[in-house]
């Protein structure tokens, strides 16, 4: 019986302006117990020393070197390029944690029908912490096979230096999308895991370095500062898309959607809908979701949430920066204090404002009284106690520097 080949590994580096960080990159992905049989970096015309500094590498690093287009250029020009069965795309600031893909492939092995393997990572800004160990991991053990897609269109827990995939998915899926400057793996990462399996792997994937050089390309340049705006202009662009185009049914886990359509799972599919649509900004979805969902529960006497439902609402605003006093939710404010008044929406802003207590004591003690402030505001405008609002006016009226905080 012949013996079984080995399977083969891309390793795909984009990089921009990282002469600093791209040789500790690249140099935790030839330190793997694991040896990757080809390493593509690309260089999206790079202005610094990038181009000299990658060029110092040999087998099986191969360099390229193209025009400025932004990092989804850079990476569908390197999915052309790729030879091995895996892809595994690192980002230019990261460090592979050594065993990443010894254990990648591991659980391939374990679980032959997966499509991609994925795991946690870590956020670092010194190197010396990762020798320490003094990073700050960021898990996410809630997420597996079953909820994977609904819990990435929340919150893109999984990174695509946390993240192995067949070649033959990008294949399939199609290459990243040149459009976005920012959010383009997400993106990705939403196509792949609403079509395909993932299986996940135990441990620390990569650290993230965390840094506050410019992001984009040379036609939009993004700084560190306006970082998260930008990111959530594009997740926006990127979930209008996906209103329009996933069924509300994908909304539910795997396991749930293979049951029996009801009325139960079709008020769960909205609200959580209503949740994701809320954590991006999009209002507008949010209250019109909200709104079947109070329609369906009042025609099937619903008097309470559900477990399942009540984790969903709890996490709409756990993200804090929501926005939530803003003009363009009014609209989902005034969705929910519609509901006739009786114990499932007393039972539902309870549960969205379940946050609001941890955030605003961390935020007074640690002394940020405007954000704080913001905080109640945007809290009062859907409490249903009067008591949010006086405490809000109360705090408000003793700092005239923070009237109108947003």
């Amino acid at each position: 019986m012949a013996a079984q080949r080995k399977p083969t590994v891309t390793v795909i580096v984009p990089t921009f302006n990282r002469e600093k960080f791209l040789p500790e990159s690249i140099g935790s992905l030839l330190r793997q117990t694991v040896m990757p049989d080809q390493i593509l970096i690309v260089d999206d015309g790079s202005t610094d020393n990038t181009g000299a500094v990658a060029a110092t590498f040999a087998a099986p690093v191969e360099y390229y070197r193209k025009e400025n287009g932004g990092k989804s250029t850079a990476l569908n020009f390197a999915l052309k390029h790729c030879k091995g069965d895996f892809v595994w795309i690192f980002d230019d600031d990261d460090v592979a944690h050594p065993t990443a893909l010894e254990r990648f492939l591991a659980a391939f092995a374990r679980e032959p029908t997966a499509d991609f393997a994925f795991g946690e990572y870590a956020r670092f800004r010194q190197s010396a912490q990762i020798e320490d160990q003094s990073y700050e991991t960021v898990a996410f053990g809630h997420v597996n096979q079953d909820n994977f897609f609904p819990s990435h269109l929340e919150y893109c827990h999984v990174h695509q230096p946390g993240l192995l995939v067949r070649r033959q998915c990008y294949d399939e899926v199609g290459g990243f999308n040149e459009n976005l400057v920012r959010s383009q793996d997400y993106e990705m990462m939403l196509r792949l895991a609403r079509r395909f399996k993932g299986v996940r792997v135990d441990g620390l994937m990569f650290f993230q370095r965390q840094h506050d050089m410019v992001r984009g390309s040379t036609q939009v340049v993004i700084s560190y500062a306006n970082r998260i705006k930008a990111w959530g202009s594009y997740d926006r662009v990127i979930m209008e898309e996906i209103y329009k185009s996933v069924d509300l049914h994908e909304y539910l886990d795997r396991s749930e959607q293979a049951l029996p359509k009801a009325a139960d799972l079709e008020m769960q599919a909205l609200l959580q809908r209503s949740s994701i649509m809320a954590r991006k900004g999009l209002w507008h979805h949010a209250a019109e979701d909200i709104r079947r969902y109070a329609m369906l529960a009042e025609r099937a006497g619903k008097t309470s949430l559900s477990d399942k439902e009540r984790a969903i609402v709890r996490r709409t605003f756990e993200a804090y920066d929501t926005g939530l006093a803003t003009a363009p939710a009014d609209e989902f404010v005034s969705a929910v204090k519609a509901w006739k008044p009786g114990p499932l929406k007393t039972d539902i802003v309870r549960e969205y404002m379940h946050s609001f207590p941890h955030y605003l004591a961390r935020d007074l003690k640690a002394g940020k009284v405007i954000p704080a402030s913001k905080l109640l505001r945007e809290y009062s405008t859907l409490s249903l106690s009067a008591s949010v609002g006086r405490l809000y006016q109360a705090m408000t009226s003793k700092l005239p520097s923070v009237r109108g905080a947003s």
